[in-house]
């Protein structure tokens, strides 16, 4: 080709791309009209644009010439390194195969594109000025027409040209993010100093640190001033299907972290464990920071990535920034809770049962908040219980389910407890300081009354709740313990299969123990794995294979346990049978027997699905 007519024809093409670059928001039409402006009206050229995909390392079709590639736009994918233009994208180096690319060894074809009226080739990268790969331009000259000199040279300066467009792209939007991560930061800034509750503020927190971070996930577990922790889950929006489907086998386990914290099975260091635990084979990328004020940790917060993109440098500085200020709104309403509330019930017993009163202010602070130090008292700790969507399932015509806020007030009219009783509310639970009047009737009495209150709650809301109750404490010294006593008898009851009812810890008996086992992050042993082995093929397939091992072990007798199901021995030999082969173990084997049933006792206690007769008090003592 002439000089004259070459110079022109690397005009027509530079001066095309320059038009075609930011015409338009969607990248793929933009890289259509580059390919269009490469190939500048030649039929004997067809120009392919591939960006990279570090999520599944390969690169994708984004924009072609009209040919028969025109139609895999946005499905065609080569493999970084595999054939000419994915050894290009490896090597960051320009390669021509001037005539019979089938003859050369980098060459690799793909069927239904046409490559057959092709009698040359070359690619070259798209590269940034930080050496990152953005992709590839391959062009095509068909049979009988060769490349002249200049063509490699011009595509290399419109892939710089590219690159260029590309990186602007980027750093304008990391601007606009930056700007915008910014204004959300003295948003929550003025969130803290205008005592906004820290619900609130942990909510929009977590959120602030997803979207600064681009996470797939971000979970915050903190103290609430209120009395109780929390945790806060936030998921950003997936476009991959793949992150997807990891989102939604991850939420189950995540949403039941937060059920046990709320529950107070749990606290907040023991929340941030498993939350790092369940996501610990799927997240790819995680930035975490400390919710600290001084030597005081108050919580943590997390965020983590499903993809190999990694989080960049500016992404731990955020997440830190955003954690100063949930912990400063959490101290900062400490604080002025101490003031605001210092006599109140709630504040009382916090610190009580933090250790943080001496005899003398013990003493002091339970004449201010009205406990009569010359009476006895049983400790009551309600909550509602087994039912996380109440208004879902309250039948039809009647009220919601009052929130944990009106349960004092629930108790007090139905329950017909003393006038004098005191009650401290929290986020997910109410205490009852009760007097006693010493006797086992009057604490019978109390119980029934007490049982009572959950009966009406269940016929008119269909609310579960569940009340724990201490024995009764003579001294001010024993509040504390009976307080704890209380809270885990409710904890261990509202795990149980009819979780409305009074417990105490003579009633859960066996299961308080269970239950501390199952909240211990161990190593699952073979028994262990082979219970979630079947419980999660009983879930998937809908069967009762754990039921009728639970029952085949709780009376040691196919006869028996045959005959408790209503099933016929065969049928129970079947699914026992089959309970081996996935359990990986044999379960007619005797010497199986304790471990076996030891650990399915202890997944029931973790998942709270204790088989029914075993599921609760007796039927006097529960609803």
């Amino acid at each position: 080709m002439p000089t004259t007519a070459t110079s022109l024809l690397e005009l027509q093409v530079l001066r095309g791309v320059a038009r075609a670059l930011g015409s338009d928001p969607d990248p793929r039409v933009v890289l259509t009209r580059v390919a269009e402006a490469v190939a500048c009206g030649r039929p004997d050229r067809d120009v392919y644009l591939y960006t990279y995909d570090p999520t599944d390392n390969d690169l994708v079709l984004v924009g072609a010439t009209e040919s028969p590639a025109a139609t895999h736009v946005g499905s065609l994918r080569v493999a970084y390194g595999s054939g000419v233009t994915g050894w290009v994208a490896a090597s960051r180096e320009s390669y021509l195969v001037a005539d019979e690319p089938a003859r050369d060894p980098r060459f690799l074809a793909y069927p239904g594109i046409g490559e057959e009226r092709y009698g040359a080739i070359f690619s070259v990268p798209i590269v940034s000025a930080g050496d990152e790969l953005v992709g590839c331009i391959t062009v095509w000259a068909t049979t009988g027409n060769r490349f002249a000199d200049f063509e490699v040279g011009l595509v290399e300066d419109v892939a710089a040209m590219v690159a260029a467009s590309f990186e602007r792209e980027r750093l304008a939007g990391a601007a606009q993010r930056s700007a915008r991560d910014l204004d959300g930061v003295h948003a929550l800034a003025a969130m803290v100093t205008g005592r906004v509750p820290v619900a609130t503020v942990v909510d929009r927190a977590t959120e602030l640190a997803r979207s600064a971070t681009d996470a797939d996930v971000a979970v915050a577990v903190v103290t609430d001033p209120s009395g109780a922790d929390r945790m806060v889950l936030k998921t950003g929006p997936a476009s991959d299907p793949g992150v997807a489907a990891t989102l939604a086998s991850l939420r189950p386990a995540l949403l039941e972290i937060d059920l046990e914290l709320r529950r107070s099975r749990i606290s907040w260091q023991v929340a941030s464990d498993r939350v790092a635990r369940a996501l610990e084979g799927s997240a790819r990328a995680v930035t975490t920071a400390a919710v600290r004020v001084g030597a005081d940790e108050l919580g943590s917060m997390a965020c983590y990535r499903l993809d190999p993109r990694g989080f960049g440098a500016p992404g731990p500085d955020v997440v830190r920034t955003i954690a100063h200020q949930v912990a400063t709104a959490i101290k900062l309403t400490i604080a002025l809770d101490g003031l605001e509330e210092r006599n109140a019930l709630s504040w009382f017993l916090r610190d009580l049962t933090s250790g943080r009163l001496g005899s003398d202010e013990l003493v002091r602070r339970a004449t201010a908040v009205g406990l009569d130090r010359a009476r006895s008292h049983v400790i009551a700790v309600a909550s509602l219980t087994g039912l996380p969507a109440v208004a879902s399932l309250t039948p039809a015509g009647m009220s919601p389910a009052p929130l944990e806020g009106g349960l004092s007030d629930h108790l007090a009219r139905t329950a017909g407890l003393p006038r004098d009783t005191l009650f401290a509310s929290t986020p997910h639970q109410v205490v009852a300081v009760v007097p006693w009047t010493s006797g086992r009737s009057s604490l019978e009495a109390l119980r029934l009354a007490l049982v009572e209150a959950c009966a009406t709650l269940r016929s008119s809301t269909g609310a579960a709740l569940t009340v724990g109750l201490s024995r009764p404490v003579s001294s001010l010294e024993e509040l504390g313990d009976g307080l704890a006593e209380a809270r885990e008898a409710m904890i261990v009851g509202s795990t149980m299969a009819n979780p409305s009812g009074v417990f105490t810890l003579d009633d859960v008996g066996h299961h308080l123990l269970l239950s501390r086992v199952s909240s211990a992050a161990t190593v699952p042993d073979r028994y262990a794995v082979a219970v979630a082995r079947i419980a999660e093929y009983d879930r998937v397939k809908r069967t009762e294979l754990l039921d009728t091992l639970a029952a085949f072990l709780h009376v040691r007798s196919q006869s028996a346990a045959a005959r408790e199901l209503i099933i016929h021995r065969n049928t129970l030999n079947q699914r026992l049978t089959r309970a081996s082969r996935l359990g990986g173990l044999d379960v007619h084997d005797p010497a199986e027997w304790f471990p076996l049933q030891l650990a399915l006792k202890v997944h029931q206690a973790r998942t709270g699905t204790w088989p029914g007769e075993l599921a609760g008090p007796p039927a006097e003592r529960a609803t």
